[in-house]
Protein backbone atom coordinates (compact mmCIF):
# COMPACT_ATOMS: atom_id res chain seq x y z
CA UNK A 1 0.00 0.00 0.00
CA UNK A 2 1.34 3.41 -0.90
CA UNK A 3 2.72 5.35 1.47
CA UNK A 4 1.75 2.88 4.38
CA UNK A 5 4.91 1.69 7.05
CA UNK A 6 4.94 -2.06 8.43
CA UNK A 7 5.35 -3.69 11.94
CA UNK A 8 7.32 -6.57 12.59
CA UNK A 9 7.14 -8.86 15.33
CA UNK A 10 7.95 -12.84 16.57
CA UNK A 11 6.49 -14.83 19.45
CA UNK A 12 7.73 -18.20 20.24
CA UNK A 13 5.20 -21.00 20.78
CA UNK A 14 7.98 -23.59 22.35
CA UNK A 15 9.59 -27.11 21.78
CA UNK A 16 8.24 -30.02 20.55
CA UNK A 17 5.31 -31.23 18.86
CA UNK A 18 2.53 -29.79 21.43
CA UNK A 19 3.76 -26.42 20.56
CA UNK A 20 2.99 -26.86 16.81
CA UNK A 21 -0.01 -25.69 15.12
CA UNK A 22 -0.66 -22.92 17.96
CA UNK A 23 0.00 -19.43 17.39
CA UNK A 24 2.12 -17.24 20.05
CA UNK A 25 0.41 -15.68 22.64
CA UNK A 26 2.60 -12.79 22.88
CA UNK A 27 4.99 -11.01 20.28
CA UNK A 28 8.28 -8.96 20.93
CA UNK A 29 10.13 -6.51 18.20
CA UNK A 30 12.45 -7.35 15.57
CA UNK A 31 13.93 -4.28 16.35
CA UNK A 32 15.47 -2.24 13.17
CA UNK A 33 14.19 -4.04 10.11
CA UNK A 34 15.41 -3.21 6.83
CA UNK A 35 12.78 -5.62 4.89
CA UNK A 36 10.66 -7.95 5.79
CA UNK A 37 8.66 -10.42 2.84
CA UNK A 38 6.53 -13.46 3.29
CA UNK A 39 5.91 -15.57 0.09
CA UNK A 40 3.83 -18.22 0.02
CA UNK A 41 4.13 -20.52 -2.77
CA UNK A 42 0.96 -22.48 -3.67
CA UNK A 43 2.66 -25.66 -5.47
CA UNK A 44 0.79 -25.66 -8.01
CA UNK A 45 1.77 -27.92 -10.95
CA UNK A 46 0.91 -28.54 -14.53
CA UNK A 47 -0.97 -31.86 -14.66
CA UNK A 48 -0.45 -33.09 -17.93
CA UNK A 49 -1.72 -36.12 -20.41
CA UNK A 50 -0.82 -38.43 -23.34
CA UNK A 51 -1.73 -36.23 -26.27
CA UNK A 52 -2.33 -32.98 -24.82
CA UNK A 53 -0.08 -30.45 -25.30
CA UNK A 54 -1.74 -28.24 -22.67
CA UNK A 55 -2.82 -29.35 -19.21
CA UNK A 56 -5.16 -31.15 -18.33
CA UNK A 57 -5.35 -29.83 -14.85
CA UNK A 58 -3.07 -26.94 -12.75
CA UNK A 59 -3.03 -29.23 -9.78
CA UNK A 60 -2.50 -28.00 -6.20
CA UNK A 61 0.23 -29.26 -4.28
CA UNK A 62 1.87 -28.48 -0.65
CA UNK A 63 1.73 -25.03 0.35
CA UNK A 64 4.23 -23.26 2.93
CA UNK A 65 5.57 -19.79 4.27
CA UNK A 66 9.09 -18.57 3.45
CA UNK A 67 9.83 -15.62 5.53
CA UNK A 68 13.00 -13.37 4.78
CA UNK A 69 13.78 -10.63 7.14
CA UNK A 70 17.24 -8.39 6.95
CA UNK A 71 18.43 -6.61 10.06
CA UNK A 72 20.58 -3.79 9.01
CA UNK A 73 21.84 -2.95 12.88
CA UNK A 74 21.37 -5.86 15.56
CA UNK A 75 20.49 -4.67 18.53
CA UNK A 76 19.40 -7.64 20.66
CA UNK A 77 20.65 -11.16 19.80
CA UNK A 78 17.25 -12.85 21.11
CA UNK A 79 16.00 -13.41 17.69
CA UNK A 80 19.22 -14.96 16.14
CA UNK A 81 19.91 -17.13 18.93
CA UNK A 82 16.82 -18.78 17.97
CA UNK A 83 18.65 -20.11 15.10
CA UNK A 84 20.45 -22.08 17.81
CA UNK A 85 18.93 -25.54 18.67
CA UNK A 86 17.72 -25.80 22.29
CA UNK A 87 20.58 -27.80 24.37
CA UNK A 88 18.10 -30.08 26.59
CA UNK A 89 16.01 -31.19 23.64
CA UNK A 90 18.47 -30.61 20.28
CA UNK A 91 15.51 -28.78 18.90
CA UNK A 92 14.47 -25.53 17.22
CA UNK A 93 11.90 -23.53 18.59
CA UNK A 94 8.34 -23.05 16.86
CA UNK A 95 7.81 -19.59 15.93
CA UNK A 96 5.12 -17.09 15.15
CA UNK A 97 6.19 -14.65 13.04
CA UNK A 98 3.95 -10.95 12.54
CA UNK A 99 3.70 -8.18 9.93
CA UNK A 100 1.41 -5.73 8.81
CA UNK A 101 0.28 -1.90 9.22
CA UNK A 102 -1.88 0.64 10.18
CA UNK A 103 -3.12 3.60 8.45
CA UNK A 104 -6.20 4.63 10.03
CA UNK A 105 -8.82 2.84 8.77
CA UNK A 106 -6.65 0.55 6.22
CA UNK A 107 -5.02 -2.01 8.55
CA UNK A 108 -3.64 -5.72 8.12
CA UNK A 109 -1.88 -8.38 9.87
CA UNK A 110 -0.49 -11.02 8.40
CA UNK A 111 0.56 -13.87 10.72
CA UNK A 112 2.60 -17.28 9.71
CA UNK A 113 2.66 -19.72 12.94
CA UNK A 114 4.75 -22.76 12.97
CA UNK A 115 8.22 -21.29 11.44
CA UNK A 116 11.86 -22.10 12.41
CA UNK A 117 14.68 -20.37 11.12
CA UNK A 118 16.30 -21.76 8.12
CA UNK A 119 19.56 -20.10 7.44
CA UNK A 120 20.92 -17.08 9.26
CA UNK A 121 23.96 -14.92 7.93
CA UNK A 122 25.85 -11.95 10.16
CA UNK A 123 27.88 -9.52 8.78
CA UNK A 124 30.19 -6.91 9.54
CA UNK A 125 32.75 -4.72 8.22
CA UNK A 126 34.90 -2.35 10.09
CA UNK A 127 33.12 1.31 10.39
CA UNK A 128 29.87 -0.28 9.86
CA UNK A 129 27.18 -2.13 12.12
CA UNK A 130 26.59 -5.72 13.07
CA UNK A 131 24.00 -6.89 10.37
CA UNK A 132 22.10 -9.98 9.63
CA UNK A 133 19.45 -11.70 7.19
CA UNK A 134 17.32 -14.38 8.23
CA UNK A 135 15.43 -16.85 6.02
CA UNK A 136 12.64 -19.02 8.12
CA UNK A 137 10.65 -22.09 6.71
CA UNK A 138 6.83 -21.84 8.45
CA UNK A 139 3.40 -23.06 8.05
CA UNK A 140 -0.21 -21.47 7.83
CA UNK A 141 -0.47 -17.71 6.53
CA UNK A 142 -3.46 -15.78 7.95
CA UNK A 143 -4.96 -12.38 6.87
CA UNK A 144 -7.19 -10.50 8.62
CA UNK A 145 -8.03 -6.19 8.59
CA UNK A 146 -7.02 -5.86 11.69
CA UNK A 147 -3.74 -3.65 13.86
CA UNK A 148 -1.07 -5.68 14.01
CA UNK A 149 0.32 -4.23 16.97
CA UNK A 150 1.76 -0.83 18.55
CA UNK A 151 5.05 0.06 18.28
CA UNK A 152 5.06 2.61 20.85
CA UNK A 153 6.85 0.16 23.30
CA UNK A 154 9.80 0.35 20.47
CA UNK A 155 12.41 1.74 22.52
CA UNK A 156 15.67 0.38 20.96
CA UNK A 157 18.42 2.47 19.74
CA UNK A 158 19.97 2.57 16.21
CA UNK A 159 23.71 2.77 16.99
CA UNK A 160 25.67 4.73 14.52
CA UNK A 161 29.16 2.77 15.30
CA UNK A 162 30.19 -1.20 17.03
CA UNK A 163 33.83 -0.74 17.75
CA UNK A 164 34.86 -4.42 17.47
CA UNK A 165 37.40 -5.90 19.77
CA UNK A 166 39.24 -9.36 17.60
CA UNK A 167 40.87 -11.75 19.87
CA UNK A 168 43.33 -12.62 16.67
CA UNK A 169 46.17 -10.47 15.89
CA UNK A 170 45.54 -9.89 12.19
CA UNK A 171 43.75 -6.81 11.13
CA UNK A 172 40.44 -7.68 10.55
CA UNK A 173 38.45 -5.89 7.80
CA UNK A 174 35.21 -7.74 7.39
CA UNK A 175 33.57 -10.89 8.84
CA UNK A 176 30.09 -13.36 7.25
CA UNK A 177 28.97 -16.03 9.19
CA UNK A 178 26.33 -18.62 7.85
CA UNK A 179 24.44 -20.74 9.46
CA UNK A 180 22.51 -23.16 7.70
CA UNK A 181 20.17 -25.15 9.98
CA UNK A 182 18.95 -27.59 6.67
CA UNK A 183 15.00 -27.94 7.13
CA UNK A 184 12.63 -29.92 5.04
CA UNK A 185 9.14 -29.53 4.78
CA UNK A 186 7.37 -32.99 4.60
CA UNK A 187 3.82 -34.01 3.62
CA UNK A 188 2.67 -37.23 5.36
CA UNK A 189 0.28 -39.63 3.92
CA UNK A 190 -2.23 -39.65 7.32
CA UNK A 191 -2.89 -42.82 9.46
CA UNK A 192 -5.96 -43.31 11.39
CA UNK A 193 -4.38 -41.96 14.41
CA UNK A 194 -3.21 -38.59 12.80
CA UNK A 195 -4.51 -35.29 12.94
CA UNK A 196 -3.74 -33.47 10.16
CA UNK A 197 -4.12 -29.47 9.09
CA UNK A 198 -7.13 -29.94 6.84
CA UNK A 199 -5.54 -27.43 3.95
CA UNK A 200 -2.35 -28.23 2.18
CA UNK A 201 0.08 -27.64 5.09
CA UNK A 202 2.85 -29.82 5.16
CA UNK A 203 3.02 -32.81 8.43
CA UNK A 204 6.80 -32.64 9.56
CA UNK A 205 9.48 -29.79 9.45
CA UNK A 206 12.83 -32.22 9.10
CA UNK A 207 15.86 -30.96 10.72
CA UNK A 208 18.55 -31.42 8.63
CA UNK A 209 22.34 -31.28 10.07
CA UNK A 210 23.99 -27.52 11.10
CA UNK A 211 26.15 -26.06 8.84
CA UNK A 212 28.25 -23.25 10.31
CA UNK A 213 30.95 -21.53 8.30
CA UNK A 214 31.50 -17.90 6.81
CA UNK A 215 34.65 -15.37 5.33
CA UNK A 216 37.14 -13.64 7.27
CA UNK A 217 38.76 -10.95 5.12
CA UNK A 218 41.62 -9.28 6.85
CA UNK A 219 44.67 -7.07 5.74
CA UNK A 220 47.92 -8.60 5.07
CA UNK A 221 50.07 -7.72 8.21
CA UNK A 222 51.70 -11.03 9.61
CA UNK A 223 52.68 -14.36 8.12
CA UNK A 224 49.68 -16.88 7.47
CA UNK A 225 49.52 -20.38 9.05
CA UNK A 226 50.27 -23.32 6.86
CA UNK A 227 46.69 -24.36 5.47
CA UNK A 228 48.87 -27.22 3.43
CA UNK A 229 50.47 -28.52 6.87
CA UNK A 230 49.06 -32.40 7.73
CA UNK A 231 47.19 -30.83 10.89
CA UNK A 232 45.44 -27.35 10.95
CA UNK A 233 44.57 -26.43 14.35
CA UNK A 234 40.86 -25.49 15.46
CA UNK A 235 40.28 -22.28 16.70
CA UNK A 236 37.75 -19.98 19.27
CA UNK A 237 37.58 -16.69 18.25
CA UNK A 238 35.84 -13.87 19.92
CA UNK A 239 34.84 -11.12 18.27
CA UNK A 240 33.27 -8.39 21.11
CA UNK A 241 30.86 -5.33 19.93
CA UNK A 242 30.53 -2.41 21.47
CA UNK A 243 28.44 0.92 20.88
CA UNK A 244 30.28 4.46 20.78
CA UNK A 245 30.68 6.01 24.05
CA UNK A 246 28.42 8.57 23.22
CA UNK A 247 25.55 6.39 23.09
CA UNK A 248 23.50 5.65 26.58
CA UNK A 249 23.36 3.03 27.85
CA UNK A 250 25.65 1.36 25.88
CA UNK A 251 25.25 -2.43 24.51
CA UNK A 252 27.87 -5.00 24.42
CA UNK A 253 27.87 -8.16 22.56
CA UNK A 254 30.27 -11.00 22.02
CA UNK A 255 30.56 -13.36 18.87
CA UNK A 256 31.84 -16.49 19.23
CA UNK A 257 32.97 -18.99 16.79
CA UNK A 258 33.68 -22.75 17.67
CA UNK A 259 36.34 -24.77 15.90
CA UNK A 260 37.40 -22.76 13.33
CA UNK A 261 39.22 -24.07 10.55
CA UNK A 262 40.05 -22.57 7.44
CA UNK A 263 38.98 -24.07 3.61
CA UNK A 264 41.69 -22.53 1.69
CA UNK A 265 42.81 -18.78 1.59
CA UNK A 266 42.57 -16.22 -1.43
CA UNK A 267 45.47 -13.55 -1.36
CA UNK A 268 44.94 -10.40 -3.63
CA UNK A 269 47.68 -7.90 -5.08
CA UNK A 270 46.20 -5.38 -6.48
CA UNK A 271 48.28 -2.77 -8.50
CA UNK A 272 46.55 0.09 -6.08
CA UNK A 273 45.01 -0.60 -2.64
CA UNK A 274 45.16 -2.60 0.21
CA UNK A 275 46.31 -6.55 -0.14
CA UNK A 276 43.44 -8.38 1.56
CA UNK A 277 43.81 -11.75 2.43
CA UNK A 278 39.76 -13.64 2.30
CA UNK A 279 39.64 -16.93 4.41
CA UNK A 280 36.61 -19.13 4.07
CA UNK A 281 36.07 -20.79 7.06
CA UNK A 282 34.12 -23.75 8.79
CA UNK A 283 33.15 -24.20 12.33
CA UNK A 284 31.70 -26.39 14.76
CA UNK A 285 29.50 -23.94 16.54
CA UNK A 286 28.32 -19.96 17.75
CA UNK A 287 26.55 -18.36 19.70
CA UNK A 288 26.13 -14.55 20.49
CA UNK A 289 25.75 -13.03 23.73
CA UNK A 290 25.06 -9.88 24.87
Amino acid sequence: MKGSYGRAFYGVQGLGTGHKGTEAAGYLRLGIVGNANVRTPTGVERLMSVGDRNPVELSEGMTSAEIGITIPAVEDPDFLQLAIHDVGTDELNWLSTKFGYNQGANQLTVVAIDCKIDTLTLRLEAGGRLNADVRMLGGKVQKSAADPGDMSFFGAMAYRWFEGIWDEVRDLRAIELTVRNNLTLEPLIAGSGTTRDPDRIWDAMDEGDTEVGGTLTYFLSDPAQDLQDCLIPGQDLNLTLQSCGDVSPGQLMVLHIHGLKPIDENLTLPAGGNILVEVPFMATGWDLVG
